[in-house]
C-alpha cells in the first residue's frame, strides 16, 4: 500500500462527522462551508508536508514521499482543475511563512498556523473560533501523520521498476 495514497484520502475526504460539525459551525460563524472545507484540505496537505519535513531523517526518503504526495495532486488537478496546483503551492507557502514567523513557546506552531487558516476562511478577518479550530485540526492532523510514520518501516522500491513505496508495520 502507499503511504502517500492513503494521506492523500485524509487530506481530501473528510469524514461525515466532520461535515457535520462543519456546517453547523459555518452557520454559527456567518463563513461559507466550501470555503472552510477547501481550507481544510490545504491545512491536512500543509499538516502532511511538514510531518515529512520532520519526522523522516533521510533527506532521499523525504524528498521520494514528498514527491509521490505532490504526484497525487497532479493527478486529482489534472482531473478536477480549476488551478489546484496553484493553489495548493500558495497555500503551503502561506501556511510555511506563518509557521517559520512563529514565536518559540507552546502552541505557537498550532496558534501561528490557525490564525493563518482563519484569515484565509473568513477573508483576511481572524475570528477566534475559526483560528482554534484551524490550530486543532492542524496540530491533531501533523501529530496523527508523524505517529503514522514512525509506526511503519518506508520500503523504497528497488531496482529499475520505480513501482510504488510500500509498508510494512513494525
Amino acid at each position: 500500500m502507499e503511504l502517500a495514497a492513503v494521506l492523500m484520502d485524509a487530506i481530501c475526504l473528510p469524514g461525515e462527522r466532520e461535515q457535520d460539525a462543519l456546517g453547523a459551525l459555518a452557520d454559527a460563524l456567518g463563513v461559507e462551508l466550501g470555503r472552510v472545507q477547501s481550507e481544510l484540505m490545504f491545512l491536512r496537505a500543509y499538516a502532511a508536508d511538514l510531518a515529512f519535513a520532520t519526522t523522516l531523517a533521510d533527506e532521499s526518503t523525504r524528498a521520494d514521499m514528498q514527491n509521490r504526495l505532490y504526484q497525487h495532486w497532479q493527478r486529482l488537478e489534472d482531473d478536477v482543475g480549476l488551478g489546484l496546483g496553484e493553489d495548493l503551492r500558495d497555500h503551503l507557502a502561506l501556511y510555511g511563512q506563518a509557521a517559520g514567523g512563529q514565536s518559540k513557546g507552546p502552541g505557537s506552531l498550532r496558534d501561528a498556523v490557525g490564525s493563518a487558516f482563519a484569515r484565509c476562511c473568513a477573508g483576511g478577518d481572524i475570528n477566534a473560533d475559526l483560528a482554534y479550530l484551524g490550530g486543532a485540526m492542524f496540530a491533531a492532523f501533523y501529530d496523527e501523520v508523524c505517529r503514522l510514520i514512525e509506526a511503519i518501516d518506508l520500503v523504497l522500491p528497488s531496482g529499475d521498476d520505480p513501482g510504488e513505496l510500500n509498508n510494512g508495520t513494525r
